[in-house]
């Protein structure tokens, strides 16, 4: 395809991503424990998940667990940065949510993935993450552990070691931040860092570029 014509739906993305922000955005507003984001954040990152995701994944059966992987990383991430909290609002769809995107791939697409992989990912890592949680709560919240099953499920899908990688990815990045921050003076030792970000990110890594989980994996 001339790269003008893939640049066509790159560009149609934007709108669509600017709209799904400005929802997003709508929707935190009214939560009980959501947050209040001022315009134009959100637009933002939205048209730029919309074209990363378009643009990693045209073409490709991925295209719509990586989309909803944006978007929950659109939403999710953004109360938990600023709120250090995962809500259950958002972290009940979100599961729900995830069953949808991987059923319609298997309807669409069927032995793309496996579903028996993908719930015994999402029972395992789920039950790794709340051992955690009741071991060491300062380290791990229970926000957290119930963001688990939808992002397993995503991952897991695909392959276990897709949704391995996916988990190790995001605390490598929570720590890289969390060491950054420290460096820079912006937090201390023990300070209280947002986890589920870094985890969101991770599982949207691994979905939009599957070649990394053949790389490592």
């Amino acid at each position: 395809m001339p790269a003008d014509a893939s640049l066509v739906p790159a560009l149609l993305a934007v709108p669509v991503g600017a709209l799904a922000g400005l929802g997003v955005r709508r929707l935190l507003a009214r939560l009980r424990r959501g947050a209040v984001v001022p315009p134009g954040p959100l637009e933002l990152g939205g048209a730029g998940l919309a074209v990363a995701s378009l643009l990693t994944a045209a073409g490709s059966v991925r295209l719509p667990a990586v989309a909803f992987a944006g978007l929950m990383l659109l939403a999710l991430a953004t109360v938990d940065l600023l709120h250090h909290r995962l809500p259950d609002a958002l972290t009940g769809p979100a599961a729900a949510g995830a069953v949808v995107v991987v059923l319609g791939t298997e309807l669409l697409a069927p032995g793309s993935g496996d579903l028996l992989t993908a719930v015994v990912c999402a029972l395992v890592i789920t039950g790794a993450f709340w051992l955690l949680a009741r071991v060491a709560p300062r380290a791990m919240g229970l926000g957290d552990v119930k963001l688990m099953p939808s992002l397993a499920l995503l991952t897991g899908y695909w392959s276990a070691g897709t949704a391995l990688l996916g988990v190790v990815l995001g605390f490598v990045l929570g720590a890289a931040v969390a060491v950054g921050g420290v460096l820079l003076r912006r937090w201390r030792m023990g300070s209280a860092i947002a986890f589920g970000p870094w985890l969101l990110a991770g599982t949207w890594l691994v979905l939009a570029f599957p070649a990394l989980s053949t790389a490592v994996v």
